[in-house]
Order: C-alpha cells, then structure tokens, then sequence
C-alpha cells in the first residue's frame, strides 16, 4: 500500500521505464480500452496530433519523431526513435527509442519509456482492437506473415479475439519460423506455410507484419469475407500487398490524413489510378463511435491499415505511469478540443 506522502514523492520523480517494467505494468488486454478511447478522440479531433517526421542521418539510417497530446489523460509528449536497416542494426529492434511524457496541466516531465517495447505493445493492442471491429464474428483462424519483432505481441493480442488457436505462419527465411513456432506453439496449433498465399488461403484474419518493399501478396491470394491487417510496411515507398488487394476491399485506416501521405499500397494504388483519396472508408475511431459502419455482410473483405499514431504511444504511457506511482488511469474532469496543423516536414516513415 502506497502512502500519500510515499505517492506526493513518486509524484515529483522521473521515471525510467524499461521494457521489463513496461510488461510488468502494463498487458495488452489492460492497453486496449485505453487505446481505443485515443482513437475515439483522434477521430473526434479532441487531440493534438501532427504529422510525424524524420531527419536523415545518412543513406540507411534516420532519426524520427512522433509528438502530440492527449488531453483526455492530461498528458503530452515525443516519442523520439533511431531508424536503422536491418543491416546496420543486426540482432536489434527495428524501433529504437524513448518516449518522452510530460504533464499537460504544469509541463512537469513524468517519465522515459523505452521506444521500442511501447512499440510493439501499442500496435499489436490497436490491431486487435481493429480486428474485433472488423473480422466476421464467427472468425477463428489467424495468419502470422512475418515473425519479427511483432509477431509474438500480435500472436499474443489475438488470442482473446480469436476463439481457435490455429495460426497459419510464414517468414522469409525458414529457420526463422521454425523457432517462432517453437517458443509458441505449446498451447496452439502454429502450421508453418511454404508462401505467403499458402498461409492466407484457410485464415479468416491475416496480420502482415513484415518490412516488404514490394508486394508478397495480391488480391488472388485472399477470399471474401477476411479481415487483413497491413502493419509490418509503414515506409511510405513500400507495399506488402498490391493494388488489386486495396481496391477488392472496404479500407480503414488509424488517422486518415496519415494513410494519404505515408501508406504505401494506398498511394501506390492511387497512383497507378486503380482508386482515389476517397477509398478510405474511415478511420477505425469512427467506426468505434458509430460514426462510420464497419463491416457491411460476411462477404466483403476488410482491411485495417495500420501506420501507428503517438496517441496509441500516449495512451499505454499513461497507463504505464499510473501504475508505477499506484493511481488510477483516470482522465481529468474536463478534455480540450483542438487540432493542428501538421508540420511542413520530411513525413515520418515507419513506426
């Protein structure tokens, strides 16, 4: 039990929160509701939300930043993050980086998470939250394409989507899938595919979470009725599925504005004039509050494209932080309205 002065002490210090303590503070089912109520004021404009941006370093590596504020847990703040090829960085995140959160009532710093484990948390918690509102109810089975750095906290959110634990897994190099499979497959059955086709065909949601520059995967691939979530390639310049995929399918986004600038099969398609700007069925905070409809019948195939947003990151912090000094994750009494324009700066590409 923690004192009140013990808390009016913890209460003026800057924390340090690694990815250990993170996992320690904070689940992906306890990030969920928090982070659908981000996406909720995204959509409702009751956030400060500009675009993010990225300064080059050299050929193969940048520096991103993502900033923003979410006045309904009275917080504001950067994540700040290194963006390396994988040749450049070997063994590490693709994602490396704090998080920065200040209080958005008397500008104090509350404390530094790492990037990299607030990353994965946060994107796979948004994808489930995306799934539950667009995959058919009677959805069970589960397409893992790319066991990276997001495979298992994807593998990890499902499962309380997805009622049969039968997931269809592909990766670029073999051997790779083979281990992912053995460190998780104890308590599901995990089917390791030759392709990417071969690991879609039988899955009624397919997460994509591989760092592709061109397409893996076309419209042939799927069939009616799947949910798609593309969320490994956030490069603007690149595509893990083709254009065919995007103009077969009803397509939401997590900020619209975003998606136009920086979603690659979306702008790809737009380009070669298979579809226009005004695809984008909505964002997934609109359908959260009704505003937009999200699946229409079991036959249509919907796809949640997701570019992550600071929101998401501001959100799990939150949490995180309250947790650390034990008070509630609860918001002030009053939120604040307001929208900014986005910087006039290089887009932010992955993250």
């Amino acid at each position: 039990m923690i004192r009140d002065e013990d808390r009016q002490q913890l209460r003026s210090t800057m924390f340090l929160i690694g990815a250990e303590e993170l996992g320690g503070l904070v689940t992906i089912e306890a990030a969920m509701p928090a982070i659908e109520q981000a996406m909720r004021d995204l959509s409702q404009d009751e956030c400060i939300a500009p675009q993010r941006w990225t300064m080059a370093l050299d050929r193969t590596a940048k520096m991103g930043f993502m900033p923003g504020a979410l006045p309904s847990v009275g917080q504001f703040g950067i994540k700040v993050l290194s963006l390396f090829d994988a040749s450049s960085r070997g063994d590490l995140p693709s994602h490396q980086g704090v998080m920065l959160l200040f209080d958005m009532k008397d500008g104090r710093p509350l404390c530094a998470l790492d990037a990299a484990a607030l990353t994965s948390l946060r994107t796979a918690a948004a994808t489930a939250i995306a799934t539950r509102a667009l995959a058919r109810p009677d959805s069970e089975t589960l397409a893992i394409i790319g066991c990276g750095d997001l495979a298992q906290p994807h593998l990890a959110a499902m499962k309380s989507i997805l009622p049969r634990r039968r997931v269809f897994i592909w990766n670029r190099t073999r051997e790779r899938a083979e281990l992912f499979a053995e460190h998780h497959g104890k308590d599901m059955d995990l089917i390791l595919c030759d392709t990417p086709a071969d690991a879609v065909r039988d899955a009624d949601v397919v997460c994509t979470l591989t760092s592709a520059r061109t397409p893996i995967l076309s419209g042939e691939d799927f069939r009616p009725g799947q949910h798609i979530n593309l969320v490994g390639s956030s490069v603007a310049e690149a595509r893990e599925v083709d254009g065919a995929t995007i103009a077969r399918s009803r397509y939401f986004v997590d900020s619209r504005s975003h998606a136009i600038s920086q979603a690659g099969e979306l702008r790809d398609a737009i380009e070669r004039g298979l579809l226009g700007e005004d695809h984008i069925s909505g964002e997934i905070g609109e359908v959260l509050t009704g505003r937009v409809t999200g699946r229409q019948n079991a036959e249509e195939t919907t796809i949640y494209k997701s570019l992550g947003h600071v929101v998401q990151d501001l959100a799990v912090a939150n949490l995180a932080y309250t947790a650390a000094i034990g008070l509630p994750a609860m918001p002030p009494p009053q939120t604040v309205r307001r929208t900014v324009p986005p910087p006039r700066s290089e887009p932010f590409v992955a993250g």
